[in-house]
């Protein structure tokens, strides 16, 4: 049986391509042949740990492309600290943290 994922519109998801890319993108729709994102990513390690890197440098920011199920390998929801950094990177804006308990 194969299961797959429905994610919703503004998830943020790891995508493994064929060709090893780790990219981490924002969902725009799902079809049943691909994913439209938005503001894909390529992750990128680093001496500071992982970084993100705009996959498509000569596009329109502003576009949302398409990804063929078929060029997938593995998806999943992203974690959060890398969904965080995401939303830092893509946007500028750093998100708020989950507050503690003061005693």
């Amino acid at each position: 049986m194969l299961v797959t994922n429905k994610y919703d519109k503004d998830t943020i998801v790891s995508f493994k391509i064929v060709n090893g890319d780790e990219i981490v993108a924002k969902i725009v729709e799902e079809t049943d042949t691909g994913y439209v994102i938005s503001k894909p990513t390529t992750v990128m390690p680093s001496q500071q740990g992982l970084g993100l890197l705009q996959s498509l440098f000569t596009s329109d920011l502003n576009k949302s492309i398409s990804i063929d199920k078929n060029h997938v390998m593995l998806h999943s929801a992203t974690v959060k600290d890398v969904e965080d950094y995401y939303i830092q990177t893509t946007t500028g804006i750093t998100p708020a943290t989950a507050g503690g308990i003061i005693t």
